[in-house]
């Protein structure tokens, strides 16, 4: 099991939410400020569906009947819509094969976090597929409006785009988001305990 608790950090909070800014902040670096805004708003609304589908749950188990759900698969999401729309500017303006191969290795990738999901018990299969229709809304919506006229994104930040993410990797631990969302849910639902899952994975 511990490949697959090191591919499911590469869909941890820890990871890309620092790695949505890495990839706002390289467009704006390019001059890209509109798509760095755009970017980051559909980025954080995914995240947010992520943080109200566990909320619902958590505090009042809310939830869509005849399915073993608890809320979208943040890993899932949050890695699908980050290396979907990283592959998406890698490849822009570059040969056809070339775009299709990054953007074909972006979506193996967050095929194998949600894959590590399931394997590590961590969600059902509802909630990985939720998650991965979610990031790749997210990053359906960034790439269909993406109209940066002056050209291809300069090679001269990947350096420091690369060095970053490695930081990451190296540094990073996994974020507490689960617990610090169950103590949110108790908070504004008044329970004493959150709700949580009965159904076997």
């Amino acid at each position: 099991m511990m490949i697959w608790n090191a591919v499911t950090f590469f869909g941890d909070s820890a990871v890309t939410v620092p790695g949505a800014l890495v990839l706002s902040a390289w467009l704006a670096l390019n001059g890209a400020w509109k798509q760095a805004a755009r970017w980051l708003f559909y980025f954080f609304c995914a995240m947010l569906l992520v943080v109200v589908s566990k909320l619902l749950f958590m505090g009042w188990n809310i939830r869509p009947p005849l399915f073993n759900f608890t809320g979208i698969s943040g890993h899932t999401a949050s890695a699908t819509a980050v290396y979907l729309a990283s592959a998406f500017l890698l490849g822009r303006d570059r040969a056809s094969h070339l775009h299709l191969a990054l953007l074909g290795i972006a979506t193996a990738l967050a095929l194998t976090v949600g894959v590590s999901r399931l394997l590590l018990h961590m969600h059902s299969e509802s909630e990985v597929i939720a998650g991965l229709l979610t990031g790749a809304a997210a990053a359906w919506f960034f790439c269909r409006g993406y109209d940066f006229a002056p050209g291809p994104l300069s090679a001269k930040w990947t350096p420091a785009v690369l060095v970053a993410a490695l930081l990451l990797g190296v540094l990073g631990k996994p974020a507490p988001t689960h617990d610090l969302l169950e103590e949110v849910a108790m908070k504004l639902s008044g329970r004493e305990q959150a709700f949580i899952r009965t159904e076997p994975l």
